[in-house]
């Protein structure tokens, strides 16, 4: 709901804060207060149309703040989210206008943008009057609308995903057979290519292994001359290595005896000598064993040339003509299963089509059956607010060529258009005259007439609708008397269900209010003083006598203002 509207060097506004109150709002004041004035900053705030023309004479900037606290499954709170916003038990718009016609967008204290903003201010209000901010005036809620009044969201969502289903089918259908193509026109090149890379026997890391063993059999009569020298210096009968780290081992352990502390240097002698043996076997060992092979250095050089020759070939390396082989391996493969693929997929496709044509039917028949009993909602409600000439009529089209578009447009079945909401196109027709044509909703000429089309709308819907907020600015146009008391009662009636905000000039309707307030300002010399004062009893029985008698209040007005108050807490206490 909306908690607060802050508004500051707007239009005739220098500075106003009105705290609402859930459930029936009232704002009442003589022709010309600048009571609009406030829908129209409700507006700014919710990403409307901005102009420089709306900031007071003198000032600067403009700017308008709307509090409001949504509920927690409400649809703001995932637009929230998915742009990144904080979620917090406040949503705070702020927006600031320039005199060069730019404006600055916060949404609970972050940058944002007209678009977002005004995505979010459709989750969060609805204005009835002469605004483009109706979302009952779209014509593809009205469809969604039906669904929510008939219970049909459930149906709605298994079409969906028998349509996503279906599409994802033939996709695959067409990329098989695409490939099916290509696979054909590169069969005798990937039958070559893989015959010769699996003729090849590759394997990876073989290149550094054969390349290690000819630099070891290019060199043989090098590293074993090498080795024993090592092995003559480590260990020959006199004068090596071993030999004179014996003679120091035995010297220190002497020296020991007199310094115990050269046992640790002796002790490392001790713990060196085994290993130094060890190398010396080692490198014996090895000398004996190497000796050249000319036959297999050969097969090895041969060997490298084979596979180089192959890398400049392919323009790879060989890991990657291993996966080049694994890839034409999978492609000759599926030339040979396309046949067995294709028929499966068919027959998915086939048993998906039949699935989402009766769902589809289904749906028709129980969103026309739902459309029947709104249709009849329709009738009470225009009756109860004195519009029973008025007649409402749901109409169901097939989906046009308007919806075909693009990959999450409607698939062909059986000669038919289906989307994922299904066969239908649906729109809300009225006929305000009997024997003239059924009309669109946003084809009524009077704001007035139109916004008690849409009250009764609100009220046939009200379990289907999810929009938190909703503002009445012209309900009581062209009317009076009883009919006004009508209306008084069905906005009361919806603020069971909604926070209701009302523009009104009519006391019949003002009484049924549980928050009331008054739009006053005061001109002095060439300065206006706009004022919003929220009103207690004794002045609001005082504003109810003022609109029902005019500039003189007579006791009787006074009298009068009390007894419908009353009547209207009356009927708001049922």
């Amino acid at each position: 709901m909306l908690r607060e509207l802050y508004i500051r060097n707007f239009a005739i506004i220098e500075e106003a804060r009105i705290a609402f109150g859930p459930g029936f709002n009232i704002l009442t004041g003589e022709t010309g207060a600048g009571k609009s004035l406030l829908v129209g900053a409700l507006e700014l705030a919710l990403g409307e149309r901005a102009s420089a023309d709306w900031i007071c004479a003198g000032a600067e900037e403009a700017q308008v703040e709307a509090v409001f606290e949504p509920a927690p499954d409400a649809e703001a709170r995932r637009l929230l989210e998915e742009g990144g916003y904080p979620v917090e038990d406040l949503l705070i718009l702020r927006r600031t206008l320039a005199r060069s016609g730019k404006s600055r967008i916060y949404v609970n204290d972050r940058p944002s943008t007209v678009g977002f903003l005004e995505s979010l201010g459709r989750t969060l209000v609805d204005i009835h009057g002469q605004h483009e901010h109706q979302s009952l005036l779209r014509i593809h809620r009205h469809r969604e609308l039906v669904d929510l009044f008939g219970g049909l969201t459930e149906q709605q969502a298994e079409v969906a995903e028998l349509v996503r289903k279906l599409r994802k089918c033939r996709r695959d259908l067409d990329r098989l057979d695409q490939e099916q193509a290509k696979n054909l026109a590169d069969r005798e090149l990937a039958l070559q290519q893989l015959e010769e890379i699996s003729r090849a026997g590759l394997r990876p890391g073989e290149e550094e292994e054969l390349d290690q063993e000819r630099r070891k059999l290019g060199h043989a009569e090098r590293l074993r001359e090498i080795c024993l020298e090592c092995e003559a210096l480590l260990s020959a009968e006199r004068d090596s290595v071993i030999d004179r780290l014996g003679r120091i081992r035995k010297r220190l352990r002497e020296a020991a005896q007199f310094d115990p502390s050269l046992e640790g240097p002796a002790s490392l002698m001790d713990a060196a000598l085994p290993y130094l043996e060890e190398a010396a076997q080692s490198v014996r060992q090895y000398a004996s064993n190497l000796e050249g092979d000319p036959d297999r250095l050969e097969q090895i050089e041969e060997r490298l040339a084979f596979l180089s020759r192959l890398k400049r070939k392919y323009r790879a390396s060989i890991e990657e003509i291993l996966a080049h082989g694994e890839t034409l391996r999978r492609r000759v493969g599926q030339i040979e299963r396309y046949d067995e693929e294709r028929s499966a997929l068919e027959g998915e496709i086939r048993t998906l089509e039949r699935a989402l044509l009766k769902a589809a039917r289904d749906l028709s028949a129980a969103r026309m059956k739902a459309a029947s009993s709104l249709e009849g909602e329709m009738k009470k409600e225009l009756k109860a607010i004195g519009m029973k000439e008025v007649e409402f009529r749901v109409e169901f089209r097939a989906l046009g060529d308007e919806e075909t578009a693009g990959e999450s447009g409607p698939v062909l079945l059986a000669g038919q258009r289906l989307s994922a909401c299904g066969l239908d196109q649906v729109e809300f027709l009225v006929r305000t005259n009997p024997g003239q044509p059924f009309k669109p909703l946003q084809r009524i000429a009077s704001g007035g007439e139109l916004s008690r089309i849409m009250l009764a709308l609100r009220n046939a819907l009200h379990r289907a609708d999810r929009l938190p907020t909703l503002v009445f600015d012209e309900v009581d146009a062209g009317i009076g008397g009883a009919e006004a008391e009508a209306v008084g009662a069905r906005l009361q009636a919806l603020s069971r269900h909604f926070q209701v905000l009302c523009i009104t000039h009519l006391p019949q309707i003002a009484v049924f209010a549980g928050t009331h307030f008054k739009v006053s300002k005061e001109v002095s010399g060439r300065k206006t003083a706009f004022r919003v004062e929220r009103l207690e009893s004794k002045a609001r029985e005082e504003e109810i006598a003022r609109m029902l008698g005019g500039a003189e209040i007579t006791p009787k007005a006074y009298a009068h203002a009390r007894e419908m108050l009353e009547r209207g807490s009356r009927k708001e206490a049922r």
